[in-house]
């Protein structure tokens, strides 16, 4: 009895293995960018989880110790620091995904997040329909569009932006924009160096418009760059959001390491 309870551990990380491999072939048949990393992060965890698991419930789990005391050491301290910076990193980032209500800014900020061709899809689309939405609240305010142009994009995000806009009623001269960013941290950067040329400062107020799972980094890293920023979260489809909210947590780590420490 005590034998076969022994196997539920492994039982569970063959679930869990199987879950994460059919994740990545349901998001790859939806057209997701199957080299997106937090597409491509649960197949191979799953992937690795279903062979140690199959080893196991084998009875050939002995090939898999770690015999020297040091290296097994230092691989469990390693899985123990990966899972409780996860835990919190993800739980910071779901706790900022929410909307910041009744703050007065000085600029709108929508982020781009990539086109096919001159198409705007369905999650830049979402982030500027809440940007419309938020100049039709806020009629003086003026609106940065921030998005350079990358692989296969035939305009820059924040020129697809700016039509778009323009063909949802707001003015052209309420928008500014900022075309040559391919990052977070550019859109951050390239921005505030757009704002000190034309007003000869860049220490503003602002709200901030994108997808809720980017909205913690988008924020930590406008601090770093002079603004003191609020949020609009815009919808992602459900389907790409638990990996959209994987993906972020090594994004995360990334612009702490590279885009605030090292800059």
């Amino acid at each position: 009895m005590l034998a076969k309870y022994k196997r539920v551990p492994d039982v569970i990380a063959l679930i869990l293995g199987i879950i994460g491999i059919l994740d990545f072939c349901f998001l790859a048949l939806y057209g997701a960018a199957i080299r997106n990393f937090g597409v491509l992060f649960p197949l191979v965890v799953g992937i690795l989880l279903s062979i140690i698991a199959i080893i196991r419930l084998s009875g050939n789990g002995h090939i898999l110790r770690i015999k020297n005391t040091v290296i097994r050491g230092g691989f469990i301290s390693v899985c123990v620091i990966f899972i409780l910076s996860f835990v919190l990193i993800e739980g910071i980032i779901i706790a900022s995904s929410t909307a910041d209500t009744n703050v007065e800014v000085d600029y709108l900020f929508i982020l781009g997040s990539g086109l096919k061709g001159e198409q705007i899809p369905p999650t830049l689309k979402n982030r500027i329909d809440k940007g419309v939405e938020y100049l039709r609240e806020n009629p003086n305010l003026m609106v940065v569009v921030t998005g350079g142009q990358g692989p296969n994009e035939a305009i820059s995000e924040a020129e697809a932006m700016k039509r778009y806009l323009v063909s949802n009623g707001i003015d052209e001269s309420r928008i500014i924009m900022e075309d040559k960013s391919t990052s977070t941290a550019e859109n951050m950067k390239f921005s505030a160096e757009v704002l000190e040329q034309l007003t000869g400062r860049r220490d503003y107020r602002i709200m901030i418009v994108t997808s809720e799972f980017h909205l913690f980094r988008s924020k930590m890293l406008a601090r770093h760059h002079g603004f003191t920023p609020y949020g609009i979260p815009a919808p992602t489809n459900p389907y790409e959001l638990p990996n959209s909210f994987i993906r972020e947590y090594f994004a995360v780590l990334k612009s702490i390491v590279f885009d605030i420490m090292l800059d």
